[in-house]
Order: C-alpha cells, then sequence, then structure tokens
C-alpha cells in the first residue's frame, strides 16, 4: 500500500521529484491530510505549512539556518535545498517513517552546506531558546584572541585574550565550542538548567563548525597581507560585492573607511625604508586593535588602508574616524632614538547615502581621502 503524503508545490516546478516519489511507493496528493507533508517552495515559509502535518520535509532554493529552526521548532522533519539528486529527500522520509530524528537530526543537511557564520547564529540561537538564557554571544578565536561573531547586544564586543577565555571557561560562565582547538567560546546571560542540557545537541553540529572554521582560516592565510596584520587587497575585491549585496538585501548601511599615513614619503627619505615598514605595521595594529568584530581592515597598497564596517551609520563610523586619528596621533614611533609622532588622512563614504554599488564605494570614500589630503591632511572627510 502506497503511503500518503500532503504534497505542496509553491511553484509548481516539481514533477520530477514528484515522479519519484511514486517510484519509491509514496502518494503524493493535495488533498489535506493527517500525514507527512513534502513542501516545495523558494524558502521555508509557515505560511505553506497545513495545521493538519505532523511532520514535513522542505525541498527549498535556499535556507537560513534561522528560517530552517522557525519552520522546524513547529513541525520536526528536515529542510533540504534543492539539487538534482533526489537521495537526501528518500533519506528523510526513511527517518521520519522510522521516527528517527536524532538529536535535532534535521540539522544534518542543513548544517553540510552553512557557512561558518550561519552555523555560528544557529548555534547561539539553539542554545539560548534551550536555557531560556535573556542573551547570548559567541566568540570566535584568531591567533591569541576571541572576536565575537554572533551576538545579541547581552555581552561586549571586545576582543577576549585566550587567557581571559580559558578563565571564564573555568568559572562556568562560559563554554568552548570545538575544545581540542579552542575555536569557540558560547556565553549564555542568565542560563536555566544544566549546561548538558541545552550543550548537548550541539556535539553533532561540532565537527561541522571546526571544518569551517578551518576553511576560513585557510582562506584568510592566502588574502593575508605580507607585512601587516590587515587582509590583503584581493580579500577587499572579493568581499565588498558580497557585502553590498547583503547590506542591500538587509536595508542597512555599510560603510568604508579609506586612509593613509600622511608624509610617508618624507619619514622614508630621514629614517629609511626599514622605519616606514615599521609605521605601516604600527598603523595597522592600532586600527585593528580599536575594530569591531565584524569590521574588516585592508591594506588597499602602499602606505594605504581601508575599513569595511558593516551595519554601521555614517555619523557611526565619522566618531571611528576621528578616534583612529586619536589612537595612532598617541602612539609615536621611536626611531632611530626619536620619537616620530604618526599623522592620518582619513575619508569615508557608506552605501547606499553616498554610492550605488561596489565600484562608486570605492571612488567615493578615495575621492573623500583625496579631500582630506587637500584640505591639510591629519582629518576626516565624509564623502558628499
Amino acid at each position: 500500500m502506497l503511503r500518503q503524503l500532503h504534497w505542496i508545490d509553491e511553484a509548481g516546478a516539481a514533477s520530477a521529484l514528484r515522479t519519484a516519489l511514486k517510484e519509491w511507493g509514496y502518494d503524493p496528493v493535495d488533498e489535506l491530510g493527517d500525514g507527512p507533508a513534502i513542501i516545495v517552495a523558494t524558502r521555508p515559509d509557515m505560511a505553506l505549512l497545513p495545521d493538519q502535518a505532523r511532520e514535513a520535509v522542505w525541498w527549498v532554493e535556499d535556507a537560513t539556518p534561522e528560517e530552517a529552526s522557525e519552520v522546524l521548532a513547529r513541525r520536526p522533519g528536515w529542510v533540504l535545498r534543492r539539487s538534482e539528486d533526489f537521495t537526501p529527500v528518500r533519506e528523510a522520509l526513511e527517518r521520519l517513517r522510522q521516527r528517527d530524528l536524532g538529536e535535532e537530526g534535521w540539522l544534518r543537511r542543513m548544517l553540510q552546506q552553512a557557512s561558518l557564520d550561519e552555523l555560528l547564529r544557529l548555534l547561539m540561537t539553539r542554545a539560548m531558546e534551550l536555557s531560556h538564557a535573556e542573551g547570548g554571544a559567541i566568540w570566535v578565536r584568531r591567533e591569541d584572541l576571541f572576536y565575537q561573531r554572533a551576538g545579541d547586544g547581552s555581552f561586549p564586543e571586545a576582543p577576549l585574550p585566550r587567557r581571559e577565555a580559558m578563565q571564564l571557561v573555568e568559572k562556568g560562565e562560559a563554554w568552548l565550542l570545538g575544545a581540542r582547538e579552542q575555536m569557540g567560546l558560547l556565553r549564555l546571560r542568565h542560563p536555566k538548567g544544566a549546561p548538558d542540557h541545552f550543550l548537548s545537541w550541539t556535539r553533532m553540529a561540532e565537527p561541522l563548525l571546526v571544518n569551517a572554521w578551518r576553511l576560513e582560516e585557510s582562506r584568510l592565510l592566502s588574502f593575508k597581507d605580507d607585512l601587516t596584520v590587515a587582509q590583503n587587497r584581493r580579500c577587499l575585491e572579493v568581499e565588498l560585492p558580497r557585502l553590498v549585496r547583503h547590506a542591500a538585501v538587509a536595508g542597512e548601511s555599510l560603510c568604508l573607511i579609506f586612509f593613509d599615513v600622511d608624509d610617508l614619503k618624507a619619514l622614508n627619505t630621514v629614517h629609511g625604508h626599514m622605519a616606514g615598514s615599521l609605521v605601516l605595521q604600527s598603523v595597522a595594529g592600532g586600527a585593528q586593535r580599536i575594530c569591531r568584530a565584524h569590521d574588516r581592515l585592508y591594506r588597499y597598497g602602499g602606505d594605504e588602508f581601508c575599513i569595511l564596517m558593516p551595519r554601521t551609520t555614517p555619523g557611526g563610523a565619522l566618531k571611528f574616524g576621528q578616534r583612529l586619528l586619536q589612537v595612532i596621533a598617541g602612539a609615536p614611533l621611536l626611531l632611530e632614538g626619536e620619537w616620530v609622532p604618526i599623522s592620518l588622512s582619513v575619508g569615508i563614504a557608506a552605501y547606499p547615502d553616498h554610492a550605488v554599488g561596489a565600484e562608486s564605494l570605492l571612488k567615493a570614500a578615495d575621492q573623500a581621502l583625496m579631500r582630506a589630503k587637500a584640505e591639510g591632511k591629519h582629518r576626516v572627510v565624509m564623502a558628499e
């Protein structure tokens, strides 16, 4: 006897999947029923989920972990991204038939295709749900510092030295993710219940989390500037268009700060090119220390650097630029027995205020920097 499925095809574009279901011994019907639902859609949407369905297999073009978590919190099942291979759908239906969801089993396929940031957001969301915490954040380690990559504002965004992070773990105020590599740190605000209750399910996702982290680390090495702590220009050219697209979809502001060292050529003439390299390293280090976890520092070329600031208004970027001037000016370098002050010029542009895309944002920020140089240097200028 064929097992009946409630078939919902939002786009009417999955006839091949419907045929495959029949070949596997299922009967996909359009009538409402109390059995599992097969939902073909662009994205998971609660409005498509029938009240009668006990379980659901979503076959979608794309889905964020948050979207998957929302629909599967209402009905057990799976969220699968569409492909020409229907095997994952068959496996999901078989697991439903056997009532085998495992520990958050629906995550297995979903997480295999998630980025590190998507994984972190999902881990934090689920930990907060299970612990009934009032807030949370996750830090990811890079060298000896942990940088906050996911959070709701419950904890300061400042980087945590590894020793401080380990002290929090010892006190039971934080939990390590990927403990062997010490790749991440989870903190929850006023969690309720035993930690094993809200952490045990993460063990299934942890190998995927560590793999995503290692992949990101290896990619960052190829995008790393040879001299400073900054990323290189190639990295900016890859990331800027993606961040502009994200800002456009989310309706957020994205700011780009361009800055360079005033009179570096003269400094090289007096103290030598080795001194110039020390200046660039000092400037990049000072800028990195005041960047937030999600800001990105790049060396654009020569003595020119830039910082991408997602979810930042022009006013916020202006305050950052002014602080950057103060931080660098307040840290002179000792060169050949002489304390040498360092001065910067800064130009700022924002999407969508001053640009319509990545290329025009670069141009607007660069022009603002040129104005800062022309108006006397050691100043911050906003694009017009």
